[in-house]
């Protein structure tokens, strides 16, 4: 028999199905959505992710993990890798790769699909498995622990809202990654651990197996981890020693041991990468080009103070109260936990306040690495720790909406965190839309300045090799419509004085199989062209009857563009050609107009992209032109030519222009 009053039990039993009706129809709805988001998101979006996906292939494919040649496929490539033994790895740890993989594959099994040829339906398969349904399992298992809080039916109903729609572990589920199955895994242990309170014996045993599978789990994709581990195992040997000896620990166990082992079977040993974070696994030089943690660029620059950085872990661009102000009732909450006269669900409340403070003093203490977790739409390590927060969420809500006006304040504080959550929808490898809004703004600059070239550019060549001893030339390269090997060779033929001018004669060379050489000569005034003048000021004709038509042709070729524009440096990159063995190390160089090839015609966008590298004659290891369609956006021609052949290396002038750029 009920001890509550005839009216007040029945006006509970409303509640319960009001809030169970509402569970079932948010949820329902926030799965869809979800799944419709999982179907449409493109894979491969990061260096993150690619990194995991890069390891499935191999996997699949090769039967390794490593990650030598799928690395190697066009939009494959990944920064987040190691070098161990000759052989590059990811830095993920492999173990939910290895799991990844096994999806993978009854996926391929089942449709027929390839990751290789079918990457995006084979990955939004696969990211159903692993995002979705664990989602969807938190979600159910998240409403039974609201129902065993002590709070409000709408403190209840709109953390469960917020659970579905309101927090940053939201844009990750369309990803490959490590946040959103913790996340769920630590839902599931906590379930686990109050299933286990509420009976006795062999149920006690494997709903504690469940949870430490579950908390062994999470450990797995989020090291930090550990702690909620100890801290559960802690609460088991107290409470059931025996049980928890027998589910418990096991349950963990299995989980260390496949973490370990997955370690083992990939790189031959048993700690993880991200122990050798700064070691010569990160910090390595192959085949000429370094390791991009060498010099990080952007946010991994770790340009923040100590000070600073947790500024912009709480309030700032990456803020945890910032981005999702409702999280702010969370602290609320935590000087005001409340439960059922249960003991353990209070545990677990206050506990969130300790793990937060744990894990941030953590990341707080490595120092070298301070990034915010990289480009990403959130603090991405702080994400496991979202099913804590929201356990003590409504408590917040019921404190806050006590106050006058109360629950007219709540949502502000909820729209900001769903806006957070839904800006960066399939796109999560980005920066916050405050970081985006900050650096608008002159508030915060991450960025590199690039150094400036070596002289005043016009031309999409830098310098014009001396042929006092001999023709001197480079030749590059440049798959044509059809698949055929384009060729267009660049030479100083010689030195010869023109009108009163030193200059030297250079010959361009366009060859396309199947049709004659297109052929153009001219001279250039190397002195002028040193001074950083313009082509019309350095280029002197062979010819004193050469026509108007020619000039002009001349001039544009020299250009890359139809009309005189200024190149302006970049950031500096790594281009591989069939030169050498190791790559040239080149300053990125642009420039860019519109023109109207005609009068009435609409304008178009002419772009000249150049890698700049002084080791080559004309010091132009790889180039592209682009012609755009302004209004659109469609790229109408792209033409990319790389350097293929050269006369000799300059190694003397390299040297002397890396100098002047160093300076």
């Amino acid at each position: 028999m009920s001890s509550l009053p005839p009216a007040e039990s029945g006006t509970r039993d409303a509640d319960l199905v009001w809030r169970r009706s509402v569970y079932l129809w948010i949820g329902l709805i926030a799965a869809c959505v979800h799944l419709a988001v999982i179907v449409r998101s493109q894979p491969l979006q990061s260096a993150n992710d690619r990194s995991r996906w890069c390891t499935i292939a191999a996997l699949l494919e090769q039967g390794t993990y490593r990650i030598d040649e799928i690395r190697q496929r066009p939009g494959w490539n990944t920064i987040d890798l190691i070098h161990v033994d000759g052989h590059f790895y990811s830095t993920k740890p492999p173990l939910l790769a290895t799991v990844a993989a096994g999806v993978t594959w009854c996926v391929e099994r089942i449709t027929g699909w390839n990751l290789t040829t079918s990457t995006q339906p084979v990955a939004a398969a696969t990211l159903i498995v692993l995002n979705w349904l664990p989602f969807c399992l938190s979600l159910i298992c998240l409403a039974g622990l609201l129902e065993r809080l002590a709070a409000s039916s709408l403190a209840r109903v709109a953390t469960f809202g917020m659970a579905c729609f309101g927090t940053l572990l939201t844009p990750f589920l369309s990803t490959l990654n490590n946040h959103t199955v913790a996340a769920a895994s630590v839902v599931v242990a906590l379930w686990s651990l109050m299933k286990a309170s509420e009976v006795t014996g062999l149920r006690r045993m494997l709903w504690l197996l469940v949870c430490g599978l579950a908390a062994g789990w999470t450990v797995c994709n989020e090291l930090p981890a550990a702690a909620l581990a100890a801290l559960l195992l802690g609460l088991c040997l107290w409470r059931w020693p025996a049980a928890a000896m027998e589910g418990f620990v096991p349950g963990a166990a299995v989980m260390c041991a496949a973490f370990l082992g997955t370690n083992w079977l990939a790189t031959g040993h048993w700690k993880p990468a991200y122990a050798g974070y700064g070691s010569e696994q990160y910090l390595f030089v192959i085949d000429g080009e370094p390791s991009y943690w060498m010099h990080p660029q952007g946010v991994d620059r770790n340009l923040d103070s100590p000070p600073v950085y947790l500024m912009h872990c709480l309030i700032g661009h990456h803020g945890l109260w910032s981005l999702t102000p409702v999280w702010l009732l969370v602290v609320v909450s935590w000087f005001r936990p409340r439960a059922p006269g249960a003991g353990l669900l209070r545990t677990l409340a206050l506990s969130g306040t300790g793990l937060t403070v744990i894990v941030l003093g953590f990341y707080l203490t490595r120092t070298g690495n301070y990034n915010y977790g990289g480009v990403s739409c959130a603090l991405r390590w702080m994400l496991w720790l979202v099913p804590f927060w929201l356990l003590a969420l409504p408590a917040g809500f019921d404190a806050l909406w006590r106050l006058p006006g109360g629950r007219w304040l709540a949502l502000p504080l909820m729209a900001v965190s769903v806006f957070s959550a839904w800006e960066p929808l399939g796109q999560p490898w980005q920066q916050p839309w405050l970081f985006r809004q900050m650096e608008r703004l002159g508030w915060i600059d991450y960025s590199e300045p690039p150094p400036p070239l070596p002289r005043t550019l016009w031309t999409w060549f830098d310098r014009v090799p001396d042929a006092a001893d001999g023709v001197q030339f480079v030749e590059f390269t440049s798959p044509g419509a059809l698949g055929e090997v384009r060729r267009w060779r660049l030479s100083a033929l010689s030195n010869r004085e023109v009108r009163g001018r030193l200059c030297t004669e250079i010959e361009s060379r366009f060859a396309t199989p199947g049709q004659p050489d297109r052929v153009q000569r001219f001279a250039i005034d190397r002195a002028r062209f040193e001074a950083g003048e313009t082509p019309g000021k350095c280029l002197v004709w062979l010819d004193d009857q050469v026509e108007l038509s020619a000039q002009m042709a001349d001039l544009a070729l020299v250009r890359g563009l139809p009309l005189l524009k200024q190149y302006h440096g970049g950031t500096f990159r790594y281009v591989h050609t069939k030169v050498r063995r190791d790559a040239f190390r080149c300053q990125r160089a642009a420039a860019q107009l519109e023109f109207a090839a005609s009068e009435g015609a609409s304008p178009l966008r002419y772009r000249s992209d150049l890698w700049l590298a002084p080791e080559l004659p004309f010091g132009t290891a790889q180039l592209e032109f682009t012609v755009t369609d302004p209004g659109s956006g469609q790229i109408l021609r792209q033409e990319r030519w790389t350097a293929a052949r050269v006369s000799a290396l300059q190694e003397q002038s390299a040297r002397a222009a890396v100098d002047r750029v160093e300076k």
